[in-house]
Order: C-alpha cells, then structure tokens, then sequence
C-alpha cells in the first residue's frame, strides 16, 4: 500500500467501498429472496399437508360415528367391491385430497414409508432421512434436493387406532376380517404396528427453477440500475477529489522535492482558507525564512565559524548550538592532546609486552619439547614394563606346569613303592610254601628210607623235589632283597621329587609375586604417562594462549601507533575551527583531570633498552614516583590460564 499514491488510494477507497457495498446489498438480497422463495413454498406445502391430515381425521371421525365399521368392509371384501374399501381408508382419502391441492399448485405429491404395499411409495435416500428424522421426534422437515433442484417438504403419518385395522396384530385378523392368515381387506398382510408409530410420511415436491429464474431477472434489472448509478458517481467523485485535492496536493509534492534538490525560489500562492490553503501558507514563510537565515547559518558553521549569530527564528537555537560546539571543540582539543600524549606510552607499552610474550613463548616451546621427550622415554618404560609383565607371566606358567608334572611323578613313585611292598609281600608268601615244600619232600625221604627197596624211587622224587624247594627258597631270598633294595631307592627317589615340589612350589610363589610387581610398575608407567601427557596438552593449551597474547600484544602496539597517528590528525583537524575563547574556557562542569603519574619513565628507542632500565633498577625503592598500576586477576582467571 506504501507504493501507491494518495491519488490512488482515495479514489480506490471512494470506489471500492461503494462497489463493496452494492455487492453485499445484492447478495444479502439474492439471499433474501431464496429464503423468502423456500419459506413460501413450505408454507404451501405445510397448507396441502395440513388439508391431508384434516381429511384423514374427518374420515377417522366418521368411523367412530359408525358411518363405516369393520362389518361394512366385510360385507364390501364379500361383494369384491374393492374401490369402496380403499375409499373407506383414511390415509387413502388424505392423500388423494394432498394430491389434487398439488396438481392445482403444480407440486408433486409422495407418501413414502418403510416397507411400503405399493413399490412406487418405497423412498430414496432423502425420503429415508426424513422418515429417521420423524422416527426421533421431528414433527416436519424439509431439504433442498441438489439433484432435482426441488425443495421437498415432509410431515409424519402417525399411526392412529383406526390404522390398526389393517396394520395392526395379525392375529386380529380372525376376529376383525374372518380368516386366520393376518390379512387384512385387501389381502395385504397385517404388518403388527403400534398406534404412536411413525411408517410414512407425506410429501410435496416444488421445483426451484421458475422461483429461481424471476430472482435473476430481478437482480439483473437491479444490476443494470445500480451500474448506471455507480459510473455516475464515480466520474462525479473523481472530479471532485482531482479538483480538491489532487491538483494542490502535486503542486506541494513538487515544491517539496524542489526544496530536497535546493530549489528554494518556488512558492504555492494558493488563495484557500480551508486546511490546504493554510498548509501552501506555511510552505511558503517556511522557504522564506529557509532561505534568508538557515542557509547562511549553515553555510558559516560549515566554514567552522562559531561566533556568527543569526536573527530570526533560529537565533535562539543557533546561540545555543555555537555554545555548545565551543565547548565541545574545546574540550576535543584538549582531549586530543592527552590522547597524543598516552598513546605513545601505550605504545611502548605494547612492545615491551609484545617482546615478553615473545621470550614466554619460545620457553614454553622449550619445556614441551621437554616434555615430549619425558613421555617418549615414559611410554617406553611402560612398554618394557608391559613387556616383562607378560614375560614373568609366561614363566609363571611353565614353573606352575613343572610343578603340577612334579607332583605326578611323586604320585608315581608312590605307587611304585606300594607295588614293591606288595610284591615283597608275594615273594614271602613263595619263600614259606618252598620252606613247606622242603619239609615235606624231606619227610617223604625219611618214610621212603622207611619203605627199603619199594621205597627207593620215591625217594629219588623227594629228593629232586627237596632240590627244587630249595633252589626256589634261594631264588625267592634273592628277589625279595633285590626287591627291598629297589623299595628303598624308591623311597629315597619319591623323598627327593618331594623335595623337588616344595622347591618348584616356592618358585612359582616367587614368579608370582615377581610378576604382580611387574604389572604394578607397568600400570604406574601407563598413568605417568597419561599424567605427562595431560601436562603436555596443558602446556599446548599455554602455549596457544601465549602465542594468542603475543599477537594481540603485536596487533596492540600497531593500533597503539594508529591512535598516535589519529591523534596527531585530530589535533590539526580541531585547530581550525574559530572559537569565542571566553565560552571555551568557561566549561559548565567540573572536568575530572586525568590521571598523570608523578614520573613519567623515559621513552626508550626501543623495548630491548627499556626491559635494560627496568631490570637494573629491580629492588631500589623511589618515593618520589608512584608505584606502578598493576592488573588485578581473581582465582578464575588464574584458572583459566
């Protein structure tokens, strides 16, 4: 909206609004008119439903006066007069009268319900709806029909007593009609309803295309007057607005832009007393006194001139900006000249802080360096010691193996012996049964020598078999002493390989404990090393942060320079501005001097001369100079670095 013009945005705002309004009145009477439409027809409807209802209850009424009774429509079903039967039924004579008020109006009449006699009376969709709607409660409803461009009105059939005649139990048809199969007079089965109940409905159906088609005529009459009227208005309104406002409007326009480009000659002279004519007034006295006073003003501050003293409307103001600007250029003088004065001790300063960050630095170099010898030769420890650990446990292994192979072999020596007592045992056992034999072949000689002659070959038996007990005594005598010498090597050999475990047993004790050491001095070695390491990354960290100062130290000393330089400029900038010296001097506050030290250190040629000064003059105390102002850290600082 920004880059339109006034021009624009009155007569889009003068135009629209009324076209806006139009719309609207149109489309709340294009509303109006369907609305009044629909509620028009349902009334029709609601009269042709309500002459339906008031025809249904004259009949009902006329059968409880007994105009017709059940025995009547009997006698008609026995006669077969069928016709009369169907006009005796109230619904039936309803709807007919519905239908003959619709056929006057051009409706289209419907009795749609549930489960209908007659198929033609079965219900679409919104029949369905409505005959729901009325099944809840509802007393009337109606809905346009999109698809027929129809407005379709309904009111409920409520079941009464007398529709219980033919749809009510069916086992009143015995008692009501004569047979026994739940019909009813004209042969239709009795459906078992309930009075109160809702089935049916009647329904009237008015096309919307005649309604619909005299609203467009309507509003195309309506439309054709209004768009004559409207083009009236807007030329008249457009002729208006250029001629009041417009016109004056871009001749201000354009002396104001002819004042932005230093055109200060042109003037509105407009003859109006309204707002506008008071505006051109003062456009006008304000280029006057624009140009008369403000320029030269102007144009003598611009010289540097602040003693001119204007008349007029900025004398006031101009008195007081040339006030001001004294005080001001004053104060920059001065100001510039101490800003010369410190900038060069900041100066020197920055170099001797540039040089000390150098020398820490190249320090700090030397002590990583230092440090990263410390942890190759640390990490190479750790690894030896790495090594032996896992060398001792090695050894620890095979020593634990020999003792375990040791103990079985004592094991064996043991059963060995056992085997050698057992054996002993055995060679016994044959020296008494040889002992036994000897005796006995002996006493078969005495009784042989007893038989004589017959006797003399049993002797001979005897006595082989003496010699044989006897060679057997002596073979058993010596396998028993070979066997009691093995028993006691075996025993002295099972005494030493015990000997020998209890000696591997302390060796594995010793290899044990050798290589808990072993992997203790290893992990001392790798936390060394992780601990020199994280010194390392703490002198890096240093390092970074020195080298960060030396270039800040280095960045300072040259702004340091520039400041000097600046100022110097500074002061010849100032110098030529003429000032009213009695203003300048008499400042309206009370200037805080700056802080200036009692002595000020010489300047050296250079920061190598000066660190000289200052390291030979270490530990001498000087009254007459002010301690140096020192930086002050707090612990987080420290931390930080």
């Amino acid at each position: 909206m920004n880059s339109f013009s006034i021009r624009t945005k009155i007569l889009a705002l003068g135009i629209i609004l009324p076209l806006l309004l139009v719309s609207l009145l149109f489309g709340l009477f294009y509303f109006h008119s369907q609305r009044t439409t629909l509620d028009a027809f349902v009334d029709k409807a609601r009269a042709i439903c309500l002459t339906a209802e008031s025809t249904r209850e004259e009949m009902e009424d006329k059968w409880a006066q007994g105009l017709f009774s059940r025995e009547q429509l009997r006698q008609w079903m026995q006669n077969g007069e069928q016709r009369k039967i169907i006009a005796a039924v109230p619904v039936v004579s309803a709807w007919r009268a519905a239908m003959k008020k619709s056929e006057e109006g051009e409706y289209t009449f419907r009795t749609p319900k549930f489960q209908p006699r007659n198929p033609a009376n079965q219900p679409d969709p919104l029949e369905a709806r409505a005959l729901e709607a009325f099944q809840k409660g509802v007393t009337e409803y109606h809905e346009i029909d999109e698809t027929q461009n129809a407005v379709r009105y309904f009111r409920p059939v409520v079941l009464s007593q007398t529709c219980m005649n033919c749809h009510g139990d069916p086992a009143d048809s015995q008692e009501y009609w004569g047979n026994d199969k739940g019909l009813d007079p004209t042969g239709a089965r009795m459906e078992n309803w309930k009075v109160g109940e809702v089935h049916g409905a009647f329904e009237v159906i008015q096309s919307l295309d005649s309604a619909q088609a005299m609203v467009a005529g309507a509003m195309v009459k309506g439309g054709m007057t209004v768009l004559a009227g409207m083009a009236i208005y807007i030329l008249l309104f457009v002729f208006f607005i250029s001629r009041t406002f417009i016109q004056p409007l871009n001749r201000t326009v354009a002396m104001i832009s002819g004042l932005e480009k230093g055109d200060l000659d042109h003037r509105l002279q407009m003859e109006r007393e309204d707002e506008i004519g008071i505006l051109a007034g003062s456009l006008d006295r304000f280029a006057d006194n624009l140009k008369h006073e403000v320029l030269t003003a102007f144009q003598r501050l611009a010289d540097g001139d602040f003693t001119f003293k204007a008349q007029g409307l900025i004398a006031e103001p101009l008195a007081r900006a040339n006030t001001s600007l004294n005080q001001l250029v004053f104060e920059l003088q001065q100001v510039g000249e101490r800003i010369n004065g410190r900038s060069a001790e900041v100066a020197d300063s920055s170099q001797a802080l540039s040089q000390g960050a150098t020398e820490q630095a190249a320090s700090l170099e030397e002590i990583s360096a230092s440090l990263h010898e410390l942890t190759s030769q640390t990490k190479k420890n750790a690894d030896n010691a790495g090594l032996a650990d896992r060398l001792t446990g090695q050894v620890q292994g095979s020593a634990e193996n020999g003792n375990q192979q040791m103990q079985q072999m004592v094991a064996a020596m043991t059963d060995i012996n056992d085997s050698g007592q057992n054996i002993s045992k055995i060679i016994k056992v044959i020296d008494e049964i040889a002992f036994q034999t000897n005796l006995l072949a002996l006493n078969a000689a005495v009784e042989a020598a007893r038989a004589g002659v017959h006797g003399k070959g049993f002797a001979v038996v005897a006595e082989e078999v003496r010699n044989l007990a006897g060679r057997s005594a002596k073979a058993a005598r010596e396998t028993a002493e070979l066997i009691e010498g093995s028993l006691a090597k075996a025993k002295n050999g099972a005494e030493i390989a015990e000997h020998t475990a209890e000696a591997l047993k302390e060796i594995v004790q010793g290899i044990g404990k050798i290589t808990d050491l072993a992997g203790e001095i290893a992990t001392a070695s790798n936390e060394q090393a992780e601990g020199i390491d994280q010194i390392n990354i703490g002198i890096s960290q240093i390092d970074q942060v020195t080298q960060q100062n030396t270039a800040t130290a280095e960045e300072s000393a040259a702004a340091a320079e520039d400041l000097s330089g600046q100022a110097v400029r500074l002061h010849t900038m100032l110098s030529r501005f003429k000032l009213e010296t009695s203003r300048a001097i008499a400042s309206p506050k009370t200037e805080t001097p700056a802080r200036q030290p009692s002595s000020p250190p010489e300047k050296s040629a250079t920061p190598q001369k000066r660190n000289t000064a200052e390291k030979e003059d270490w530990g001498r105390s000087d009254t007459s100079s002010s301690p140096p102002e020192m930086i002050a850290l707090d612990d987080d600082e420290f931390g930080r670095y």
